[in-house]
This record gives C-alpha cells, structure tokens and sequence, in this order.
C-alpha cells in the first residue's frame, strides 16, 4: 500500500494571475480630494490577495472566489492539451525542429540533446502521475514567460523591418527599430543623425534645434539603449539622470522613452521613472525601493533635490550613473533652478569621488553630460556668471554665441571635455514651417479679438497668457461662448494639470478623426489655454494654431511657445494679439531680435538686400480683420465677459469666506467683530481693497440670470456674412443650397470655410 499523505506533506499551491486579466472597476476621486496623494485615478478588483516578492507585486485568487476556479479550470484544458500532443509522436517542440531541419545543419550533440530533453518529459510525466513534482507546472510556467520576457519582443508581434537610415545611423538593437516602426518613426531627423552617434561615442554634446524636430529620441534612444544592455545583463545600475524644468515636460518624457522600449518595460515597469512634485513623495521613494527600478530617472530639480536629502543612499546610488542629460536647459540654468540643480550637482560629483567611482575606460571621466535646447542665447546666462562683461559683448555669428554659451556651462555644469555643438538650425530662431501673425486690436478688446479668431479659424488652439488670473477669466468667458476650453497654469494641483492636458488630447485626437473620414463635418475649436508652464517642450499632437493673447516677456518664451505648433514636419500659424502701445515697446524689441542678418525666415530671405537690413515691420503679416462679423461678436463678447469677472469674483470671495470663517473657528474669534478692525487696519487696506474689488466685479441673481438668457439668445441666431438676414436664395450666392449640401463656413453663413495657415500663405503671395 502506497504511504497516505499528510497535510504536512502538501506542498502549497498559489495560483498567480496576471494583473491584465483581471476585471478592474474604476473608482471615481471627487475633485474635493486635491491630488490625493498623486494617484491620477484609481481601480478595484475583488477576490484576489495580494504578496510582495522581491519588490514585485503578486496577485492570488481565494480559494472560494470565481476567478480562481476560472485559472484552475483553464489549467485543466492546457493540462489536456499538452497531454494530447505529447501522445500523438513527432507533435512536440524538438520533433518539429528535427523534422523540418536539414541533417547536415546539425550540430555535433544537437540529435542527442533533443532526445534526452524528450526523454526527461517522459520522466516528468510519469513523476507527475505519482505525485512526486506536485506544483511544479506553476514554476515551468514562470520561466516560460521569463523566457519571453528576454527576448524583448514577442516573436507573434515582429514584423519586417524596413528602416535603412536608421539601420546606417547606428548599430541599434531589434526592440528600438520595432519600436520605431510601430510608431511611425521611419526615418531620422537632423538632430537625430547628429546627435545619436556622437553619443554613443561617449562624447559629451551639446545640442541645439527647433521645437518639434526630435530632441528626446536624439538623446533617449542611446540611453535606451544601455537600459536594454542593462536588462540582458542583468545589471542593475543606474545609467541616467535626466532633469526637465517643468513637470509636464517630464511626464511627456518619460512617456516618449517608455514608448520605445515597452516590451522591455514588460518586465519592470518603473525602470523608467518619472520624478516631479505636485505628486506623493512617499509613493516615489517606495517605487525606488522596487528591484530594477529607477535606473533611467526624469526629474523636476526641486524633487530629486527633496529625495537626496531624504536619503543619502540615494546620493550614492544615483553617484553612479553613466548619462547627465539636461532638457531646456536654457530654462533649467536660470536662477531659481539652477540653484537647486547645482546643489545636485554637488552632492552626486562629491560622493563620486568619495566612493572613487569612475569609467572603466578613463580615470579622469565623471559622467556623460548631454545638453539639448531650442535657444540658447547669452543674455540668458549673464546671470549666473559672476562678471557681466557678458552684457556688452557682440557676436559676428551664431556660432560664436554658443561658444561663449560653452565658457558659461564649463564653470558651473562638469564637463570631461569641451561638448560637441550640434546645431540645426543656426539661421532660424523661429521654424520655418511656423507662420507668423499679428493681431491689431484696442487694449481692453482682446478678449474679443481671441474669439473672432476662433470664429473664423475653428481647430486645435493653444492660448498662452502671462498672468494666472486672465488664464481663468478666458476659459470661463469662452465656456460661456460655447467654445470647449480647458486651462493648465501652476497654481493648479498637478493632477489637474495633467488631466486637462489629457482632455485637451482627447478631443483634438477625436475632431482630428472626424474631420479625417469626413471633411465636410462640423468642425469645432478645440483649446487649451496656459500660462508659460506649458510653453516648454509640450509635444501635443496637431496643433494649428498658438495665440500670444500676451506678448511674451523674452525672445525665447515666445521662440519656446510658438513651437508648440508646426511640429514634426507639419505648419502652424503663431498669432500676437498686440494693443497700439505694445507695437512700439515690446513689440519692436521682439521683432528686432528676430530680424537679426543670420534669423530671417526663410520666406523673407529672398527679399533681403545686402546693404540694408530688413525692417522689423516686414517680418510679420498682419492677420486680415472682417469688421462686419467682428460687430456681430461684439455683444456675445460683452455680456460673456460681465458673466466670467462674476463668476471668479464670487468663486474668490467664497473661498475667503470660507478661509476666513475656518481661521475665526481655530482661534476662536468672532468674524463680524474682526471685520472691522481689519477695516480700520492700515495693513490691512490691500485686502479690503481687494475684496471691495471683487465684489465691484459681481452682479445679482437676477440680473445674471438675465444676461445668461440674453446670451443664449444671442448664440442661438447664426452669424451671416454681409449681414444678409433675409432671403437665403438671393444674391450671388445661394446659401440654401450651400446649407444643405454642408458647403462653406462651419459657423458663419455665406462664407466660405476659412484656414488661418492658407489665408496668410495668400496675403504674403499678394503683398510680393
């Protein structure tokens, strides 16, 4: 008689599920929650427990639950199966190698290592009958999928690859060019070319090109790289240190490197990991605990700097890596930034040195130090030296100009040697695909400006606005408009930001896709409206045009949003709404920056004469005005104006109330009797003024009751060209017969559809 079995004898058996095919519920944050701690979103599922192994989070279905007798049922079948082929002969893996395989392709020892791989199955199978390796079928499948994992890409998922500049760039792995053929990535941009190889040289660079040409894959894919060598060597060093000046401009980076690498990201995901604030600090450090995480960081320079001084084992571990990459570095080494970042600089070369960590190949070399900009121009460094002789000085070209950028970096950012310069674009500060604009309006009229251009040129828009305060009155007053606009500016909560940004995305992507399958479809403006927070390095894809709604307050703020459009190759239109006060202040500096001998246009150089220079006027069209729809916009504009100042106004002085009203509870101080001392406070004044202010600024119920009506009404009457209100047929042209045939101007009956980009390619063909 065979020995019963005990439960001590028992091994446990723990089925393992894919967090994939799990039934995931989400779960709705109200917004009353703030960011709640950096989670953008959150989801449930029940009948699972949950173990950590090794970092590495395991779930396991309960016994009772309908899931785990789903995955035994399923393991049944696969049971059934596998025994089903190895009974029929020839049916298994080797048997259809040895079948289809050539005998004199054989290796010496490949014949018998097959049979004795077969012979062993045999083994098991019978042990599997006797219940000798009981649990073990979990363990072969986990090195199955361990397999696959190495392989990088799924071999079901491969299709040909067919990229010869790519193939002749550089020697780059399988898992990057799949991935840049799955993205549509076919070929390399200039930078790219330029950049890739130096790179993977180990050569310090410094790179400059225009916005939208393909500066994060020019310094991602060779660090992306190192991350796939990393993986099949199982080495679990840091490689880089990437550091961008807004939090956005991170996000967006880590998306774009993890994109190219997925398939190795299958098996760590936070290998990639993006570090900004506005997010958990506490979720961040524990991710860095995780195995194999953080060995490609993207960081704001305020949270690294946080994280370091929370834990010096992560200034030795992050002393360590291969790849210092700055992005915008032109932002990032200005005051405020740069102090933070130098402080990291300090702490990472310190411990280095400590620790006498250096390269294999030279002793002398600290890290790789890559730096990758739009602009970079001297004024913005004058700052951080400590002479201003910098100030006076007068550079004959472009090339000189980023040497003496060069002098600057040396002293303050470590170098091993002199960086190579890539520059793509020393001729053009602004990209010649952008098509420039000027708006001439009133200075108390630009709201009504910025919606008759949305009226005449519907599609994707991104407004930037200097003050926080008109980023908020413009989205509320073209809401009322019946124009969708969403608003990012930094006084919001960082899970805000992002999931307007994504919105926004959203709903270009999907009047992108309507207007694509039928162009004559209704097609309605999609905007985002910012402050300078998104002007930097913001890849949003098809955008057609940016409006300054303020001038920007450097050449290069308004070089950086301007190239928020006309990406990748594509065109886009970058509009100055300008008061007649401005043209000859702000304006006249900005142009005349622009106009320099080496950064005309490419559309002006044919006009340029050697002995005189070109006029600052002649580097912009002014964008054509229809004073008769402008009058038609003129009373929607007024009274959505009145009802967005109400509506902020009341907003803020609840808020105050509220603050107020919490304040008085902590300390126990009566409301109605501290308002008048306050109003009797001569330090206090800027407050009540404040706040008499605002309530200047609100109306009663009733009469915005009234004023919405009014509003509505006025919205609901369409806008005619001519203003022609009576007879549809008559005239040259017959508008019945254009409405039902969907032809003509989405919004303005009578006119034809208008194209911002085709009307100003017209007037500047007219004005040569």
């Amino acid at each position: 008689m065979g020995k019963k079995r005990t439960p001590q004898n028992k091994k446990s058996h723990e089925m393992i599920v894919d967090e994939s095919k799990l039934n995931w519920k989400p779960v709705d944050i109200p917004d009353t929650l703030d960011d709640f701690g950096g989670f953008y979103g959150l989801e449930e599922i029940d009948g699972v427990d949950v173990k950590i192994v090794n970092g590495k989070v395991n779930f396991i279905p309960k016994n009772d639950s309908k899931l785990a007798r789903d995955v035994t049922k399923e393991k049944s079948k696969n049971k059934e199966k596998r025994a089903g082929a190895e009974a029929s002969p020839g049916s298994g893996l080797e048997s259809e190698l040895l079948e289809f395989k050539n005998l004199d392709d054989v290796e010496e020892g490949e014949l018998s290592a097959a049979s004795y791989s077969l012979s062993d199955e045999g083994e098991q199978d019978e042990n599997k009958d006797t219940g000798l390796l009981d649990g073990n079928e979990d363990e072969d499948e986990d090195v199955l999928k361990e397999n696959v994992f190495n392989q990088n890409i799924n071999i079901d998922d491969i299709s040909p690859v067919d990229l010869p500049e790519w193939t002749n760039l550089s020697s780059l792995s399988m898992t990057i060019l799949q991935s840049l053929q799955n993205l549509n990535f076919l070929r390399p941009t200039e930078i790219q070319k330029k950049s890739i190889p130096a790179i993977l040289e180990g050569k310090d660079v410094l790179g400059k090109a225009s916005t939208g040409s393909g500066k994060t894959l020019a310094y991602g894919i060779p660090i992306v790289e190192q991350l796939i060598t990393n993986f099949s060597q199982k080495n679990k060093k840091p490689i880089s240190l990437i550091f961008t000046p807004t939090r956005e401009l991170a996000h967006q980076v880590t998306d774009h490197l993890r994109k190219i690498c997925e398939p190795v990201l299958a098996k760590s995901q936070y290998s990639i990991l993006s570090l900004t604030g506005g997010l958990s600090i506490q979720k961040q450090q524990r991710l860095l605990k995780y195995d194999n995480s953080g060995q490609i960081v993207i960081a704001t320079p305020g949270r690294f700097l946080e994280l370091l001084e929370k834990d010096n084992e992560l200034i030795k571990r992050f002393s360590q890596v291969n790849t210092l990459i700055l992005d915008e570095a032109d932002r990032l080494l200005q005051d405020g930034h740069f102090d933070e970042f130098e402080k990291i600089i300090k702490y990472l070369s310190v411990e280095r040195r400590k620790n006498k960590v250096k390269d294999s190949e030279n002793d002398n070399k600290i890290w790789q130090t890559l730096v990758f900009s739009a602009t970079f121009s001297i004024d913005l460094f004058d700052k951080l030296s400590s002479s201003h002789q910098a100030k006076d000085r007068k550079f004959k070209n472009n090339e000189d100009e980023l040497n003496a950028v060069i002098e600057h970096l040396m002293n303050k950012i470590q170098f091993n040697s002199k960086p190579v310069i890539i520059d793509t674009n020393p001729g053009s500060k602004v990209g010649s695909q952008i098509k420039e604009s000027l708006i001439e309006c009133p200075p108390l009229e630009r709201d009504l400006y910025c919606y008759y251009f949305l009226t005449m040129f519907p599609g994707t828009t991104l407004i930037f606005c200097n003050a926080i305060d008109s980023v908020k009155k413009l989205t509320v007053y073209l809401n009322n408009l019946g124009v969708p606009a969403f608003q990012i500016h930094s006084s919001m909560t960082q899970k805000n930001r992002l999931k307007n940004l994504e919105r926004f995305k959203q709903q270009s992507a999907k009047q992108k896709t309507i207007n694509h399958s039928n162009p004559n479809s209704v097609q309605i403006s999609s905007v985002l409206i910012a402050s300078d927070v998104a002007a930097r390095g913001l890849d949003i894809p098809g955008v057609q045009h940016v409006i300054h709604y303020h001038l920007p307050r450097s050449t290069d703020i308004y070089i950086h949003r301007s190239g928020r459009t006309a990406r990748a190759g594509s065109e886009g239109v970058s509009a100055m709404i300008c008061s007649p006060q401005e043209s000859m202040g702000p304006l006249r500096k900005l142009r005349k920056t622009l106009a320099t001998k080496n950064s005309v246009s490419a559309d002006l150089k044919t006009k340029q004469i050697n002995r005189k220079p070109i006029k600052w006027q002649n580097t912009v069209a002014l964008l054509p005005i229809e004073t008769d729809i402008l009058s038609q916009l003129r009373e929607r504009s007024r009274l959505s104006g009145e009802l967005a100042d109400h509506e902020i106004a009341s907003n803020s002085l609840r808020k105050d109330d509220n603050w107020l009203k919490k304040a008085a509870d902590e300390f126990g101080i009566d409301v109605d009797s501290d308002e008048d001392d306050i109003s009797k406070s001569n330090s206090d004044s800027f407050l009540l003024k404040n706040k008499n202010r605002k309530i200047q600024k609100t109306i009663n119920k009733d009469k915005a009751k009234a004023m919405r009506a009014e509003l509505n009404e006025l919205l609901s009457v369409p806008i005619r060209k001519d203003r022609r209100q009576k007879y549809l047929t008559g005239g040259l042209v017959n508008l019945a017969d254009n409405l039902v045939k969907k032809r003509g101007h989405n919004s303005i009956i009578g006119h034809e559809k208008m194209d911002a980009l085709e009307t100003l390619k017209k007037k500047r063909k007219r004005d040569k």
